[in-house]
């Protein structure tokens, strides 16, 4: 069967696809101070051209695994619900999704462009909007799996939660990677699933949870 040729488009997304995939694992590696952009090009495979060809800095390289990310866990994140079921297996898929979100890749990304953030005025409004959105997804998951269970929250309640579980993942995972002998990958886990089962199903009692 005669390969179907990629149009100059498609070309285009593919080299801009693995220049990306390469970045993160370089990111990931490195750091984004410490990652050159020849790193980048020669982990995909390309040359520096090929590279500013398609991205006009690392740190919008760095935005757009941000983004990405941002999208695939504000998909993930509301198919929990659409996908339906008693309120138990709802929490109980939430639970084991938010858990298995703690990914090292993951925090890293998310740590090197707060970093980014707070150090440059330029990016810190499309990073904090990109943070924003999955505070947003998530803190929709807490008050639909809070309702199902005759516990309704308002906007700003689920706000504080999903920010209080998005800050002991985040917080959790720094202790690990920096402190890493004292706490095992287990007993990360172990904590998570605590904190986040409690949020999902209990969490702190408002007045007009009653």
């Amino acid at each position: 069967m005669k390969r179907e040729r990629l149009t100059r488009a498609q070309r285009k997304e593919q080299t801009r696809e693995r220049l990306l995939d390469a970045a993160e694992r370089v990111f990931v590696r490195k750091g984004l101070a410490a990652t050159s952009v020849d790193d980048i090009s020669d982990e995909a495979g390309y040359t520096r051209g090929a590279f500013y060809f398609n991205f006009d800095s690392k740190a919008e390289v760095l935005i757009e695994l941000l983004r990405r990310d941002s999208e695939r866990t504000c998909s993930n994140i509301q198919a929990i619900t659409k996908e339906g079921g008693a309120p138990d297996e709802v929490k109980e898929r939430a639970t084991a999704y938010f858990t298995d979100a703690i990914r090292p890749d993951s925090f890293s990304l998310w740590a090197e462009g707060s970093l980014l953030a707070s150090r440059d005025g330029a990016y810190r409004d499309p990073i904090n909007a990109l943070r924003n959105r999955r505070l947003a997804a998530t803190s929709e998951c807490i008050r639909s799996i809070r309702a199902a269970n005759q516990a309704k929250l308002s906007h700003g309640q689920a706000e504080a939660l999903a920010l209080g579980m998005a800050s002991i993942s985040d917080g959790l995972m720094f202790f690990k990677m920096s402190n890493g002998q004292n706490m095992s990958g287990e007993g990360v886990i172990n904590v998570a699933v605590a904190f986040i089962s409690w949020v999902l199903g209990h969490g702190p009692k408002y007045e007009d949870d009653k």
